[in-house]
């Protein structure tokens, strides 16, 4: 059998070297699972539909249920979609952290993460997204390291037994089992919430009308 490729990194300071080698394989079009600010993530390119379409075809997922996808800061947001007061308010007192916004996509800008005219947009406070993004010109996709319709895996050896060679590489920061993030619908002038998971109902109803 052969052994996937997993590094072990530090998710506080992680190591230079190692983020190279995971920006060089994103960069030619590959998967690496990454340790965000809640749980694991399978990350490519979320500039090209058809790399995109990798991670649909791992995870056995509908491409009707897209995926989110990691920018670097709040500025990024009106880069691609349609900023609302709700969100400004939200991005203000939640981000960078666990929680994705949807929005209107820009029509200006074609997006292979956008569905049906809406986009979800995650800031991370992990270090490692962070430095990734800084080491990449695209964005990343922000979406969990596990098949379709199965829990979440809280370790990289779970998840490199589940998926073996079609990741290319595994990044290993430990045991990570926090909440998924909230999935906050804030394009209109209510906040809907999607899924509720790190930041609560309560929260956010003290921040926005719900």
């Amino acid at each position: 059998m052969i052994l996937p490729n997993i590094l072990r990194i530090n998710p506080l300071i992680p190591e230079t070297n190692i983020i190279q080698t995971a920006a060089d394989i994103l960069n030619r079009e590959g998967v690496v699972v990454v340790p965000t600010d809640t749980r694991y993530g399978l990350a490519v390119r979320a500039d090209m539909a058809d790399v995109m379409r990798k991670v649909y075809d791992i995870k056995g997922r509908n491409a009707k249920n897209p995926s989110a996808i990691f920018i670097k800061d709040v500025e990024c947001i009106s880069d691609h979609a349609v900023e609302t007061d709700i969100s400004k308010r939200l991005a203000a007192r939640f981000l960078p952290g666990p929680m994705t916004l949807v929005l209107r996509a820009r029509e200006d800008r074609a997006h292979p993460a956008a569905y049906e005219g809406k986009i979800g947009l995650r800031i991370s406070s992990s270090k490692v997204i962070s430095d990734l993004l800084s080491s990449v010109s695209f964005d990343l996709t922000a979406t969990s390291a596990n098949r379709s319709g199965l829990a979440d895996a809280e370790t990289v050896k779970e998840i490199a037994e589940e998926f073996g060679e079609e990741v290319d590489l595994y990044l290993d920061a430990g045991f990570l089992d926090g909440p998924v993030s909230t999935v906050v619908d804030c394009s209109g002038d209510k906040a809907v919430i999607l899924r509720e998971g790190a930041i609560s109902h309560e929260d956010i109803a003290q921040e926005v009308p719900v």
